[in-house]
């Protein structure tokens, strides 16, 4: 029969289903993140004011502080927070970068335009990771790259540790807004990302971004740029 349909308009049993797409089942720490912003909005928090001490707010939420730690990572990378040592979790203001994140809500780029401002901000930034990544930064990332690791199978763990790695939260924030639906902010799969900033290669960083898995990025375009030094 060429129409499937039931009496009523109801599609038969076994036919197909179009527009439909895998869900994402957001992670713990992810979770966790956008119940920390809707705190923050709901107590009118200002920013300069800090977040309870993570052993508190831990034990408030119910979490283990490994958990709580990655969404503070989470939180940062959004802007949200700066997470200083020895003062804990502080709220920031709004940044420039928020500003063009409402800029690029306002408008509707075609899908190659996006795809040349993606690729250009997130090579920028997984060079920067390969710079600027410290001894412990570097420790911690070999660490979520371990088989059996907790971030093992949490690309977006990895994501996040390069990111903070790289230093620059107005990135960060760009490469957030510029993220596909599907993917995070370094691409589907952000270990080859990793394993340039592991052995502090700059060009292996950006070069792993422009991978087929990286999204529609080409290996001669804008994110093949060379990066930005630190003075600039």
């Amino acid at each position: 029969m060429a129409d499937q349909a039931g009496p009523r308009g109801r599609r038969a049993r076994g036919a197909p289903s179009a527009g439909l797409s895998r869900l994402r089942r957001p992670r713990l720490y992810e979770q966790l993140a956008d119940h920390i912003t809707a705190f923050i909005e709901a107590q009118g928090l200002s920013p300069g004011e800090r977040l309870p001490p993570e052993r508190l707010l831990a034990e408030q939420l119910g979490v283990s502080r490994a958990t709580l730690a990655q969404a503070l990572v989470a939180l940062e990378v959004r802007g949200v927070v700066d997470v200083r040592h020895g003062e804990g979790a502080v709220l920031r203001e709004a940044t420039a970068a928020s500003e063009l994140e409402a800029a690029l809500a306002s408008h509707d780029p075609d899908a190659q335009d996006l795809a040349d401002a993606r690729c250009a901000v997130v090579g920028a930034l997984a060079a920067l990771a390969a710079e600027r990544a410290d001894a412990e930064q570097r420790r911690t990332l070999a660490a979520a790259l371990e088989p059996g690791s907790a971030a093992a199978g949490a690309p977006e763990a990895v994501a996040a540790l390069v990111v903070e790695a790289a230093g620059s939260p107005t990135l960060a924030r760009l490469a957030r807004a510029l993220a596909q639906d599907a993917e995070g902010m370094l691409g589907a799969d952000p270990v080859e990302v990793a394993r340039g900033v592991l052995t502090g290669d700059p060009e292996a960083a950006r070069r792993a971004t422009t991978a087929p898995s990286a999204g529609s990025c080409a290996s001669d375009g804008p994110g093949a740029a060379p990066a930005p030094s630190r003075g600039a």
